[in-house]
């Protein structure tokens, strides 16, 4: 009997809790598709791809716990709306541990409705991140249906762990309650530990006082290591939660004397719900907006690193580069093999030129003390201005597709990284004696596309002067490279390969360097350590690339589930509420309001609530990315390679935007069952 019992009410509460049951099931698909990474052989032919499983399986252990508390609060909830159920249940004569019993067959066949359903829709969310995943890397992506049962054994191992740490906690409670307390729990409300208006002053005074703490341990990081980062969040939580266990009794102290205020324009009805139910729920409500504050700012900083990791794609505009050091080279067999083995679209040789001066170089290092950027390191390598001919620079830019300019062979040119053009520009406009080999400068002569100068030995590094070919005559070849274009993009295994195919051939390490001594005079630091060639290209530092790119895919993993916990959360509770409100709404109708203003108040009163957890979590979560943002730039990139901080306001437009599509999913289905109830 119990068994079919457990079906029935299984089925009742799958409908009753319908959007519970689906977070449960999007809990489950978003699981298992990034559970595929973690046995992913794509990811084997990602050198560096090493730490992604880790990351994804550290992330799932955070999923875990968070949603064991919230599924833990779920179950608790519906047993309280059950609470009359299960009374009924016991005064029949069924004893507690078969009542506990039923509640744990009840619990475990939703939970298996919910794998059932989201094991299939990870299956094709699996698709969808390796389609991601292809993207990021330049690979061309292939649709193919893919069930892995490893994936699935370890997210049914997650979902146990969650479902059976909330059933077991409630299997006890049921066990331990009388049939009063059953009788009476669903009249009670949540305890708030703040009473009266002196309390609620004192706790929304020490989470202000908590929330501060929080901006400034993130903004001055005055300890390090990331424990800043870790309990700033933590004072930020601590003042979301302090916030709303004091605003109730802020809200009544201020809009309860107000007469005139309250009975206009049918206000009197709305505060009375909408302060009712954030005084029964202002705990929940804290917890909620500390999810929302989380998935904004997981999300935003997810989306930052993820542009902040195509920036670095895209100013490495070459598919291969081969340098080969202190003389003209050539390539032609670097180029044989490369067109036998590789779909080749254009290539062109060319040298880097350098003499005694240091014009830019000067206003370069002066650019990036002045606006701290970063720390000049001195290269040997670049120690003077660097140059290139304008017939190179001309196939270069032909190559790369920029629009075609038309270059004066008597005048000099710069091709520089955006945040040095005002520099570069005042440096000609001020000095009428500059020029290079007699040759001076065209006064709006300085171009700023992405032309692979972001790091060391590109087109010079930061910047490069374009020079008449007949003014390299004079200069000296700092090192020769070899530019190449194909058909589709490389991977790593690609870059192997060719490192098999050309002996004397060796990947570019820019993060390994050594300095240089001749005579006890310190020359500067060098990354060419060997008597080889080198090569690099858009892909060369993709162990740097799949960090950025694990730490994004990671954070929006977060980011998803902590956004469907709590407006599943949050949905849940307003629809709970359905009896109370159709009451409500059939005594508003028996005393004269038409339908239409009735239906105008619930979604009014909907919105308040959707809104009232949101609003303090989009506040600090902007404020936390845009502060995490322009440190990570900073610790990136040497100089400003991004737009000012347009990028960062694109990132969390971009996260907003995301959010909400999701948030008003959940907002809709709410005013529609509603509406479908009423």
């Amino acid at each position: 009997m119990l068994r079919k019992l457990s079906i029935r009410n299984a089925k009742r509460q799958s409908r009753e809790y319908s959007l519970y049951f689906i977070t449960l099931a999007c809990t489950v698909s978003f699981m298992y598709a990034f559970n595929t990474l973690v046995f992913s052989d794509m990811l084997k032919t990602f050198s560096g791809a090493e730490i992604l499983p880790y990351m994804i399986v550290a992330a799932s252990l955070l999923v875990v716990l968070v949603m064991g508390w919230i599924v833990g609060y779920m179950t608790n909830f519906i047993l309280k709306k059950r609470s009359r159920e299960l009374s009924i249940y016991m005064l029949s004569g069924i004893p507690n541990r078969s009542v506990s019993r039923l509640v744990f067959y009840d619990n475990t066949l939703i939970g298996a409705f919910a794998f059932a359903l989201g094991l299939p829709v990870g299956i094709l969310l699996s698709q969808i991140l390796e389609s991601v995943l292809d993207h990021m890397f330049g690979i061309k992506y292939t649709f193919r249906v893919h069930f892995s049962w490893n994936a699935t054994g370890l997210t049914l191992l997650y979902f146990l762990s969650i479902l059976l740490r909330a059933i077991r906690k409630n299997r006890k409670w049921v066990r331990k309650i009388s049939v009063h307390d059953l009788l009476m729990f669903d009249r009670q409300n949540e305890k708030s530990p703040v009473t009266g208006n002196a309390s609620a002053a004192v706790v929304l005074v020490i989470s202000v006082l908590s929330g501060c703490m929080g901006v400034f341990l993130i903004t001055t990081l005055p300890l390090g290591d990331g424990y800043d980062i870790l309990i700033g969040i933590i004072c930020l939580a601590l003042f979301l939660i302090g916030f709303f266990q004091s605003i109730p009794a802020f809200l009544v102290t201020h809009f309860a004397g107000r007469t005139e205020w309250k009975y206009r324009h049918n206000r009197l009805v709305i505060f009375r719900e909408f302060t009712a139910k954030i005084r029964s729920t202002s705990a929940v409500l804290g917890v909620l907006s500390v999810l929302f504050m989380l998935s904004l700012t997981f999300m935003g900083i997810g989306t930052s690193v993820y542009m902040i990791a195509d920036q670095h794609v895209e100013q490495r505009v070459f598919d291969i580069m081969i340098l080969h050091q202190s003389e003209l080279y050539d390539f032609a067999s670097y180029e044989n093999t490369l067109r036998s083995n590789f779909p080749i679209r254009s290539c062109h040789s060319y040298g880097i030129y350098t003499d005694e001066k240091d014009d830019f170089l000067t206003v370069r290092n002066r650019v990036i003390t002045d606006t701290g950027s970063g720390d000049i390191f001195l290269y040997k390598e670049y120690k003077y201005d660097t140059y290139m001919r304008q017939s190179d620079y001309q196939k270069l830019r032909e190559m790369l597709g920029y629009h075609s300019v038309s270059l004066d062979p008597s005048l000099c040119y710069v091709h520089c990284m955006p945040a040095l053009e005002n520099a570069f520009q005042s440096l000609i406009r001020e000095r009428d004696d500059l020029n290079r080999a007699g040759y001076s400068f065209a006064a709006d002569g300085i171009f700023c596309e992405p032309f692979n100068q972001m790091e060391t030995y590109g087109n010079g590094w930061d910047y490069c002067v374009i020079v008449p070919d007949a003014a390299v005559n004079r200069m000296k070849v700092l090192y020769s490279l070899l530019a190449v274009i194909t058909e589709s993009p490389l991977d790593s295994s690609d870059s192997k390969r060719l490192m098999q195919l050309c002996d004397g051939l060796v990947p570019l390490e820019r993060n390994v360097a050594v300095s240089t001594w001749v005579d006890d005079i310190d020359l500067g630091a060098t990354s060419l350590l060997q008597d080889a060639d080198y090569l690099t290209g858009r892909w060369g530092d993709q162990d740097n690339l799949v960090i950025y790119y694990s730490m994004a895919i990671c954070l929006f993993y977060l980011a998803l589930i902590f956004e469907i916990i709590g407006s599943a959360i949050l949905a849940t509770q307003i629809l709970s509420d359905r009896e109370k409100t159709r009451r409500q709404d059939h005594i508003l109708s028996r005393l004269g309001m038409n339908e239409k203003l009735i239906t105008q108040l619930n979604n009014r009163r909907f919105t308040l609530i959707f809104l009232l957890p949101l609003l303090p979590a989009f506040m600090i979560s902007g404020s936390f990315v845009y502060i995490i943002a322009l440190k990570m730039r900073s610790a990136v990139f040497h100089l400003n390679a991004m737009d000012n901080h347009l990028w960062i306001m694109r990132a969390l437009g971009i996260s907003y935007i995301f959010f909400i599509l999701l948030y008003g999913i959940y907002y809709i289905a709410v005013q529609e069952a509603s509406i479908r109830r009423s």
